[in-house]
Order: structure tokens, then sequence, then C-alpha cells
């Protein structure tokens, strides 16, 4: 008898874009499966790496189910079906994807072995290693456990486009609904293993002298940085240019010293949500979405490790190298206006975002169930992953709560109005690939 994981595997390219009541999602078990049954299936079937993994989307497969996941429970019933295709095909797409790895546990002494051996083989670029420390941990500490051993070293690198942080973010949640939550960090974590040379470093030399602030010097910075050139818009070259000759350490050194993690976060992310809102539209989908996911990842795991002005100097990196390279407008503590119309879909960006910026209270819950029903059915897994992390910060930070979810209305209208766009035809997609 096939398992749910193996069945999800074998499900056609068009589950989710071509859905059809009699296709073979509506035929098979699949379809009548729980959604924490679904879920777990999907993860099964993600878990094991690629052997060859010629792209860094084949290790955010976890980060994808993670936010389909999270923002299933605010779909509406009508669109549930749709959603959960989408949760499927990820399962689907990944099984096409190429040859996998065996699973091969190591034999270590007791787990505090197999935890130094997992951190070894993380700076030393040994990802067979790697592999082999977390199969052994998994079930035998918690996913929580593993993060806090593990956060330390993986924040500053860079490798397949940083999104470690981002989904020791989502341990919590993932722990939550998953027996095998630790597994879902094998393919991420054997991609940057793998490039473990690209790291950020220069906050290890940075002055730490500085009086208390609030984030207004590092909101400053972000506002509108000197542009700086990168070789690639890829993840990586972008944020080691930005290191390069100094400048991150010149831009961000002082402003950062004094920071809480809490006042970073207000800064960084509320600068995030401003970029899509405020700059170049065509970087919205894969620049300006980053520049809200990747710093809140980094800031989410603060608590887990011990040098949190580090932490905060990462998140401010991620979201300096974004502004500088992409960046064209200067940034204006300022709402999206008032708009002619309450609308959230076929409408101009810029309207939606003014739309549930300026709605009234009453009417907020309605719209953040329709921002969540439309990312959870779209195909862009981006689109999905930005809309939970702006409800997210909205959640940490209630007095720009609607700054967040402006900008996910924002990003969701950006797509209705270019329904065929993607990262390959995207400004962000990087020619020399």
């Amino acid at each position: 008898m096939q398992t749910p994981s193996i069945l999800l595997r074998g499900l056609p390219p068009a589950i989710a874009d071509a859905p059809d009541g009699r296709d073979e999602w509506a035929r098979s078990p699949l379809s009548s499966l729980s959604d924490a049954a679904l879920i777990e299936a999907v993860a099964a079937a993600i878990e094991r790496p690629k052997r060859e993994a010629d792209s860094s989307f084949l290790t955010h497969a976890p980060l994808e189910l993670a936010a389909r996941a999270a923002l299933l429970t605010a779909v509406a019933p009508a669109a549930r079906d749709q959603a959960r295709r989408r949760i499927a095909a990820i399962a689907a797409d990944y099984g096409r994807a190429g040859e996998e790895i065996e699973d091969r546990p190591g034999d270590y002494e007791d787990t505090g072995a197999a935890i130094a051996a997992a951190r070894g083989a993380l700076l030393e670029g040994d990802a067979e290693a790697l592999d082999g420390a977390l199969l052994y941990l998994d079930r035998r500490v918690s996913p929580l456990a593993i993060r806090a051993a593990l956060a330390d070293d993986i924040m500053p690198m860079l490798g397949a486009a940083a999104p470690a942080p981002i989904l020791l973010a989502e341990l919590p949640r993932l722990e939550a609904r998953l027996a095998n939550a630790t597994r879902l960090l094998r393919a991420p974590l054997r991609m940057i293993a793998r490039l473990s040379k690209a790291r950020l470093s220069w906050f290890d030399s940075a002055a730490n002298d500085s009086a208390p602030d609030e984030g207004g010097a590092l909101f400053d910075a972000l506002r509108a940085p000197p542009p700086v050139r990168s070789p690639s818009l890829y993840i990586a070259p972008t944020m080691l240019a930005i290191e390069a000759n100094g400048f991150a350490g010149d831009m961000l050194a002082d402003a950062t010293a004094g920071l809480t993690v809490d006042a970073a976060r207000r800064a960084i992310l509320r600068a995030g949500a401003l970029s899509m809102l405020q700059d170049d539209p065509e970087h919205a989908p894969y620049g300006w979405s980053h520049a809200l996911t990747m710093p809140q990842g980094v800031l989410a795991c603060a608590a887990a490790v011990a040098d949190k002005r580090k932490a905060v100097r990462i998140a401010a990196t991620h979201a300096l190298g974004l502004r500088a390279t992409l960046g064209k407008a200067r940034l204006l503590d300022a709402p999206p206006l008032r708009p002619r119309t309450e609308e959230l879909f076929d409408v101009p960006p810029i309207e939606a975002a003014g739309a549930i910026y300026h709605a009234d209270d009453g009417t907020v819950a309605l719209m953040k169930s329709m921002l969540a029903t439309r990312a959870a059915t779209h195909r862009d897994a981006h689109l999905a992953k930005y809309t939970l992390a702006a409800f997210d910060a909205a959640a940490r930070d209630p007095e720009a709560a609607r700054l967040f979810l402006a900008a996910a209305a924002y990003l969701g209208a950006w797509w209705d109005a270019r329904p065929q766009a993607s990262f390959e035809e995207s400004p962000d997609h990087p020619a020399d690939s």
C-alpha cells in the first residue's frame, strides 16, 4: 500500500494550476485527508535533500509548506480545496525535481556529541556529515534545541539565498504540527553547508560602544542609502557587495550598537514594508518581499542566540543590501493615501494598500482573510511567505499593524495585475545565474 507521501509525489503538474472536480486529486484519497494529515504527508515527501540541488528554490520547499500551512486556517471555506491543492503541489513538484540522497544517520556517543558534530560540519562545509548529525538528532532532541545549538552559526551564512533563519523562526509553529519538523532543516542546511564560505563578518570587528537608541538612526540609514552595485542580484553576492570596502560597517555599526532587538525589529521591518509601498514596483515580488522576510527571520531567532547585537546587525545588513542595490526612492514615514474605493482586488496595488490601511476596524478581519485566501491559493510561494510575514509583523508591532497589512495587500494586487509574471522574467532574476 502506498503511503500518502508517495501518492503526493505522483500527482500531475496541473493539480493546482488547472483544478477540476473530476481530476486525479479529486479522485484520490489524498483529497479527504485532514489538514493535519495532509501537511504531515507533504513534510514527509520533501524532507530528503536533492543530491544535486541546482536551484535555491528546491531548498525553499519547507518554507513554502510552513507558510501555506499557517495561512490555511484563515482561508475562506470556498477556497480551501484550492489552498490544499497548493500544499499538495509542493510535494508533487519536489518529487519531480531530481534524485534525492539516502538517509544515513551518523553514530554518536550522545546528543551532545551529535550537536558538536553538526556545528563543525556546518562551519567546515561537510554537507554529508551535517545531514548524518541531523538524522541522529531527529526525535532525540527537540527542533527548538537544535535551533538554539545552530542559530549562532547559521545566521551569518548566505548560501541558498539565506533561507535558514526564516525556517528556524518557523520551527515553533512547525513543531506543533509535525512529528518530523527537524527533518525539514535538512535541505536548506545541506545547501548552506555546501556554500559555507559565503557569510557576513563585518560585525566581528565593529565597535560596540554607543548610547541606547530607539531605531531612528537605523531607519535613517535605510531610507535612501548610497547605491551599491552587486555583480549579481542573488542574495549572497548582494550581501557580500554590501560588506565590501567597509560599506556595511560605515552605514550600520553606530546605528546598531545600542539597539535592542525590539527597536531594531520596528525600524527594519517598517522600512521593509515601506519599500514595498514606495519603491520600484518591479522589485516587489522578489526584492522588496525579501526586505521583510529575511531580516524578520533573523530577528525572530535572536532569542536563541547569545549575541543579540550580532543578530540585529545581520538583519540590518540584509535590509541595507536590498535597499542599496535595488532602491530608487527615499522612504517616507508616511501611510498610503486613502483610496477612491475600498477594494483589495482588481485595483492598482497602492489603492489596495490604502484600502486596508484606512479600513474600519470591523472590516480588517475580513480583509485579512481575503489576503490570506489569495496568498494561500496563488501559485507564487513568495506571496504566501510574504503575507504570513506581514501578519506576524503586524502582531508584533501593533502601532504599525496597518502598514504591514497594506504591504501584503500591495503585493497581492501586484500579482493580480501581472498574472503571468514569474521569477525568470523578473529583474531580480540574475542574468549570470
